[in-house]
């Protein structure tokens, strides 16, 4: 995979740490050049400075893989700050050939378990309304304002369009809270409705499912809060996002929700330990 993405240039949001960072580095390793954009530049996260990681240290990561990380700072609540990042990308590049809509302001309050973390599985009414303005805010809009700014550039190179969601989307049980149930849906159908309007230009817009993902809020969880048995490192659904990216028949999945672990059984890649990761579908479909 080393190579096979040379010349590309691609923008994941939300990158500072977690799957964000995972999916940059699978594009790195492929030989990209991989704008990588978040709040946190260098040094700890002000919002939550218990989770290590930083654009900067995405980047150099990247650039280690052979690729080329370029960190950018930005906040993707604000569309002035998104608007700067795609001229940034224009002005330098020319193209973008990859856009990966990752940033997710939804786990937040988990990981500072404030008002929002204590709440998380309780019934609507009693949630807070910030849960719904992080998801959406954060989440769904800033998937879609990034996309509609960085459209004009993927036309010219045909590109695609990954939006990073999960299996929450496809059925809401009883404990899960309606905010994100709804976030996670929207996040498909988006993706879909991209491709719709896409399609007459060959550009590609899928919506992505990891599995259990190691990122740093999970491995800071309680021993026994999560089964690892089955777990995914973040670099897995990047090598996904590579694949993807660099198979050109990718345009037959336009408008289709698709799993990082049934890819890797497609595209014959593995997770970092050489390991492949079973697909949770079952387990959400069961």
């Amino acid at each position: 995979m080393t190579s096979a993405l040379q010349g590309k240039v691609a923008l994941v949001t939300g990158a500072s740490r977690g799957i964000g960072r995972g999916v940059a580095l699978g594009l790195g390793e492929a030989g990209a050049t991989v704008y990588v954009t978040g709040r946190t530049l260098a040094g700890r996260s002000t919002h939550m400075p218990f989770l290590a990681g930083s654009l900067e240290d995405t980047a150099r990561e990247v650039t280690a893989l052979g690729g080329h990380g370029a960190p950018v700072q930005c906040d993707h609540t604000d569309d002035a700050q998104t608007r700067a990042v795609v001229e940034r990308i224009q002005q330098e590049h020319g193209r973008l050939d990859v856009l990966v809509n990752n940033v997710w302001g939804g786990y937040e309050g988990l990981h500072l378990w404030d008002e929002r973390g204590e709440k998380w599985n309780s019934p609507f009414w009693e949630q807070p309304t910030s849960i719904w303005d992080d998801m959406f805010a954060a989440g769904v809009r800033a998937h879609y304002v990034t996309s509609q700014l960085a459209a004009p550039l993927l036309l010219g190179t045909r590109g695609l369009i990954v939006g990073i969601s999960f299996f929450a989307a496809q059925r809401h049980q009883d404990t899960e809270g309606i905010p994100y149930f709804l976030a996670k849906n929207a996040t498909d159908r988006l993706a879909l409705a991209m491709a719709n309007h896409l399609r007459p230009h060959g550009v590609t817009s899928v919506s992505l499912y990891p599995g259990l993902v190691r990122t740093e809020g999970v491995m800071l969880a309680p021993e026994g809060a999560f089964d690892l048995s089955n777990s995914e490192s973040p670099p897995f659904i990047g090598r996904a996002v590579a694949a993807l990216a660099g198979d050109p028949n990718v345009f037959t999945k336009t408008g289709q929700v698709l799993v990082a672990a049934e890819l890797g059984d497609e595209y014959g890649f593995t997770d970092i330990d050489g390991k492949r990761p079973r697909s949770l579908r079952p387990d959400w479909e069961g």
